[in-house]
Formats: C-alpha cells, sequence, structure tokens
C-alpha cells in the first residue's frame, strides 16, 4: 500500500512538472525579470545607485536581490525550476518517441494502411519477385534507397526518410539545458572585475564589481603602452591599450586591445573599457610679462609650484582636462599674483584668445601637453561560457531537424492478383503535406513508367 502511495506521489510529482502551464508562467516570470534587470542598473556602486534612488528604495532594491539580479538565489531557483520542467517534458514525450525508433511501423496492418493519406494501385505482369527489382531502383532514384520486407503472400519495399527530424524537439530541450547550465556555472563559479593601470604599472590582482574583494589572477598584468587619438572637436576617437602578461620574470603574452578587442588568456578576459589622466608627464607654457612684452616658455608639472622667470612668484596647475567644455585641452591655473586677489582659472589650449581677455600682469598659453593616461580595464571570467556556446550549436541543429527535416514514408506491396500482381503504393508524411504532395506525384510518375495500367487507391 505504501509503495502504490510512493508511486502515485512521484507520478504525480512528474506530471506537475512537465505541466505545459508551468513551462509558460516560468517564461513568463522570466521574462519579466529580465525586463526589470534591463530597467535597473545591475552592479553598479552604491554612490551611483543613490544618485537614482533614496536609502530605503536602495535598500529594498537589494534585499529583493533585483541589484545583482541574475547571481540572486530566487533566480537560480527559477532557472533550475526551469531546467527540471523541460526534463520532465522531454522525458514524458520520450518514451513514445523510444518506442518509435525500436519498433518502427516498416509492416502496417490492414486498419493502418487504409489510414494513410496517400495511395495509388499499379497492375503489373507476372510474379511478384519478378517486378520487385524494377520497383526498387526507381524508388531508389527518386526517393531513397528500400528494404525488402517478406511475407508468406506479399513482398513490401519500405523506404524512409527524415526519420531524425522526430528528435528535433529534444536537441531543442537540451541545448536550452545546456544553455542553463552555462550560466549557472559563469554565475556561480565566474566573476566581473575591473582593474586601473598606468603605463609601466603592474598588478596580479582585479577588484570584484559586486563584492569590492580582490581575486588573483595567478599571473601579473603590466601596462606597457596607452594611447589616445582625438577628433578635431577634441573628442576621443580611438584609445588602446598594450598589454604584457607575466609569470615570474617571464612574459607570456603581449598583445594591445581596444574596444570590443578583448585579450583573453587561461579563460580571462580583459576588455578596454574607459580611461583618464592620472597626471601629465610634462606641460610647456608659454609665460608673457605684459609689463615688459618678454616671454619665456617654461615646463610645468601637475601640482607642483612653477616659478616665473624673473620673478618671486609662482603659479601651479591644479587639473587637466582633456576636453574641456567641448574645447579641447585644457589646464586648471591657480595663480598666486602678488598685489592681486588669488586666481583660479583655465587656460584652453586651442582657444589662446581667452587668456588674452583675463587681467594681470601674466598671460600663459599652451606650447605642448604631454598627459599620462590610466586605462581602466574590465576584467571577466565565464567558465560557462563554451557550454553555452556549445548550447547554442544544439539549439541550431534543434531549429534544423524540426523545421527543415520532415520524415516521409513510402510503402510499395506486391500480392498476386489472378495472373499477375497488384502493386499498392502508399505513402506518409508526419507535417508538411502539400510538399510531400509533390514529391508524391514524381514518384507516382516514375513507378507509372513500369506498370503504365494505374488507378487510385
Amino acid at each position: 500500500m505504501v509503495q502504490k502511495e510512493d508511486q502515485g506521489f512521484w507520478a504525480s510529482l512528474m506530471e506537475a512538472f512537465s505541466s505545459l502551464k508551468l513551462t509558460i508562467a516560468l517564461l513568463l516570470i522570466l521574462a519579466g525579470a529580465s525586463i526589470v534587470g534591463t530597467m535597473i542598473p545591475q552592479n553598479v556602486s552604491v554612490e551611483e545607485y543613490l544618485k537614482f534612488y533614496s536609502h530605503s528604495t536602495y535598500q529594498i532594491l537589494k534585499i529583493l536581490g533585483l541589484l545583482d539580479m541574475y547571481h540572486a538565489g530566487w533566480f537560480v531557483f527559477l532557472l533550475v525550476l526551469l531546467g527540471l520542467n523541460l526534463a520532465a517534458c522531454s522525458g514524458k514525450r520520450f518514451r513514445g518517441t523510444w518506442k518509435f525508433f525500436t519498433h518502427p511501423v516498416e509492416r502496417p496492418s490492414e486498419g493502418e494502411w487504409s489510414a494513410l493519406p496517400f495511395k495509388k494501385i499499379f497492375s503489373a505482369p507476372g510474379q511478384p519477385a519478378d517486378s520487385l527489382p524494377s520497383y526498387r531502383d526507381s524508388l531508389s532514384r527518386v526517393f531513397h534507397s528500400p528494404k525488402i520486407l517478406e511475407e508468406p503472400q506479399t513482398r513490401i519495399l519500405f523506404a524512409e526518410k527524415g526519420k531524425l527530424s522526430r528528435l528535433g524537439v529534444y536537441f531543442i530541450h537540451l541545448s536550452i539545458l545546456v544553455i542553463l547550465t552555462g550560466g549557472l556555472l559563469g554565475s556561480l563559479y565566474g566573476y566581473h572585475g575591473e582593474m586601473s593601470l598606468t603605463e609601466g604599472e603592474e598588478t596580479d590582482r582585479v577588484i570584484l564589481q559586486d563584492q569590492g574583494e580582490r581575486q588573483l589572477l595567478g599571473f601579473r598584468v603590466r601596462l606597457d603602452q596607452f594611447s589616445v587619438s582625438f577628433y578635431s572637436s577634441g573628442a576621443p576617437k580611438e584609445f588602446k591599450s598594450t598589454l604584457t602578461l607575466l609569470k615570474g620574470d617571464q612574459e607570456i603574452l603581449t598583445q594591445p586591445i581596444r574596444v570590443n578587442h578583448p585579450l583573453k588568456y587561461q579563460g580571462i578576459s580583459f576588455y578596454q573599457a574607459s580611461y583618464g589622466v592620472a597626471d601629465l608627464k610634462k606641460a610647456i607654457l608659454a609665460v608673457r610679462d605684459r609689463d615688459s612684452g618678454r616671454e619665456e616658455v617654461i615646463s610645468a608639472r601637475l601640482g607642483e609650484p612653477t616659478a616665473i622667470p624673473g620673478n618671486t612668484g609662482h603659479f601651479m596647475l591644479s587639473r587637466f582636462e582633456p576636453n574641456f567644455q567641448g574645447m579641447g585641452p585644457a589646464l586648471r591655473v591657480f595663480f598666486p599674483e602678488p598685489g592681486r586677489a588669488h586666481e583660479s582659472f583655465w587656460i584652453l589650449q586651442n582657444h589662446p584668445e581667452v587668456e588674452k581677455s583675463r587681467p594681470g600682469r601674466y598671460q600663459l598659453s599652451i606650447k605642448e601637453i604631454q598627459p599620462r593616461y590610466f586605462s581602466g580595464l574590465q576584467v571577466t571570467q565565464d567558465p560557462g561560457v563554451w557550454v553555452v556556446w556549445a548550447g547554442c550549436f544544439l539549439m541550431i541543429a534543434g531549429f534544423y531537424i524540426t523545421f527543415l527535416m520532415v520524415h516521409r514514408r513510402v510503402w510499395v506491396r506486391f500480392s498476386l492478383e489472378g495472373a499477375g500482381t497488384k502493386v499498392e503504393v502508399a505513402g506518409d508524411s508526419h507535417r508538411d503535406r502539400i510538399a510531400f504532395a509533390r514529391e508524391w506525384e514524381r514518384i507516382v510518375q516514375s513507378l507509372e513508367n513500369i506498370s503504365p495500367s494505374a488507378k487510385n487507391g
């Protein structure tokens, strides 16, 4: 009794998991969650979130797992539930499909024969064994090579093609399960992080975006060179970093990376994400004394006082902007000029006329700027990416098998009829019967050349 109850429980559980309603509900929930995930920024800093949400709203979103939704426990649970649902659906249907392959209908009963939608009857002289080779050769040319089935009173030619199309849906289900597995592997064992390097600097750690912890790489990354080119407006055109990977004193790999052209090594990808100015290598300025008309060219560094030639005063460069308000490179100058209030102003490399209008004894202009940039890199490791790709290929194969392959069968049955042979031809297609009807016409026409006398079945 207990055993029957257990069997009933498991049968009910299997029935519940294989429900199409559950599949639709899960897909709708996941689709809705994905929409929410595109509306709410994922895995950004607390400061970024507080720009858009109040502190209480931020806390609620964090508790609900909507700030890192694709790693949240409830989202992973939904994916696992969908995987179990697909597996249950496939298992429930596969028993019938397995029977179809292990016990194919090659010798249809009279009832099954009568139910076949395409039929034709021919008459041939002589014994069935005399006509069979000609029909076999003709069917091989226009359809597929048949097998010969012998029965006490009849002979049957049976040919089929596209039998694998019955497995298309299982390929699709399997591909989804593989993709879900790859996604879970990436979620559980992968990471997303970032690093910032200046030229000549190296590191062996990545700062994880969602945790702020440091992840060891197992090798060092060095920024050999960073370069950026600009449009005439001063907006950045392209920026790239040349990276070298090192283990001990050995250089493993050197490769330039640009946006959408990452460096990949041992499953870890380095993407060019951002850049900024760390400091200035060199700034060459012209300082003109308006009183004497004398001009001196001097070198200055960011954040360090620079003496004015022939004067006890000084100025200091406090900030550099590569594209200040769309007007190109600019330097912010702190100038404690004697006899005047301390000034802080911008000088523009492409617009020296702005500085000419500023009052004061000294006029500054930019001759040359050599900024020292830092390169912002995004670092990702996703051990499930190749599993996802395998799932995608399986899905493509599944769609091809399901929609471009059709299982079609043709029977030719020979039986004695008086002094001659009765030839009955029948065919079936499990779908797309309109296309099979055209193929059926070619089959019938070919067989009519053997036995001109024919009538509909």
